[in-house]
């Protein structure tokens, strides 16, 4: 754990050229193969991709990567226009969410108040999972209201340019894959599918919230993100960490009056059973 916090910046690096390899290079030459037992292989290895990107993509509301922050602004911009988000909306909805954590400003509030029953759970995993991308059903519309004219304006010319990232990175995803994009984009909304079911555990205590940590696994570590989600519920009472620094600080949380702290054992068992 503690090599993991020693090489944090060299590791991140490290992560996200690993994402950006296998979505640019190796789902590419995947697809080019075109055989069943390649593009199942195809939505394997993008389906793990693009579980990662949403960890890089959480992670990045907070930090940027260690260097150049023009570079770390770009990196950041383009891995959220292959997740198909918008940093700049992105990444105020997520501020927004630790902000207001547990109040009626949270604009992530319908996600767990969703969860209170195992209906309830499937309904917003499979209906509103696939589609909402991550980071919505979000309202940030109260956030915009506050803004100044030039603050808004600003705002929204970065949402526009990001929407052309978006449109740029996946025409980009296309041309490198061809027909393979099909599996590619099915791989990304199965991905959402994932997220959306670790995020209820992570923040769900049967329609309300709370701090979780939840119990590492090899295949969540995979499926279901990285060590920023394993143990969310230190990221809320410390968002100032990096997210390769939080296994070596879940031996046990700091003490928060406003919310309950829970552990879980798992996303799947929450999801069928709500403990």
């Amino acid at each position: 754990m503690a090599l993991l916090s020693r090489h944090k910046h060299a590791l991140h690096w490290l992560h996200i050229g690993l994402v950006l390899a296998v979505l640019l290079i190796v789902a590419p030459w995947l697809s080019r193969i075109g055989s069943g037992a390649a593009l199942l292989w195809l939505f394997v290895v993008a389906t793990v991709a693009w579980c990662q990107n949403i960890g890089l993509l959480h992670h990045f509301a907070h930090h940027l990567p260690y260097g150049p922050r023009w570079l770390g602004s770009a990196v950041a911009s383009a891995l959220h226009g292959l997740g198909g988000l918008g940093y700049t909306r992105a990444r105020l909805a997520h501020r927004l969410h630790h902000a207001y954590l547990g109040t009626e400003r949270d604009p992530d509030r319908l996600g767990y108040q969703a969860t209170a029953t195992f209906a309830g759970r499937l309904r917003h995993l499979f209906l509103i999972g696939p589609l909402r991308g991550r980071f919505a059903p979000v309202d940030i519309g109260e956030a915009l209201q506050a803004m100044s004219a030039t603050r808004r304006a600003r705002f929204e010319t970065q949402c526009r340019r990001d929407r052309v990232a978006i449109v740029l990175a996946h025409g980009v995803l296309l041309l490198l894959c061809g027909a393979g994009y099909a599996v590619v984009l099915a791989a990304l909304l199965f991905a959402n599918v994932l997220s959306n079911a670790r995020e209820m555990a992570e923040h769900g205590d049967r329609g309300r919230v709370a701090y979780v940590d939840i119990r590492v696994s090899p295949l969540g570590l995979l499926l279901f993100s990285t060590p920023g989600f394993w143990f969310h519920g230190r990221h809320h009472l410390d968002a100032k960490r990096h997210y390769l620094d939080l296994p070596s600080h879940a031996g046990g949380f700091t003490e928060a009056a406003n919310l309950p702290q829970l552990q879980r054992r798992g996303v799947v068992r929450y999801l069928l059973t709500g403990t």
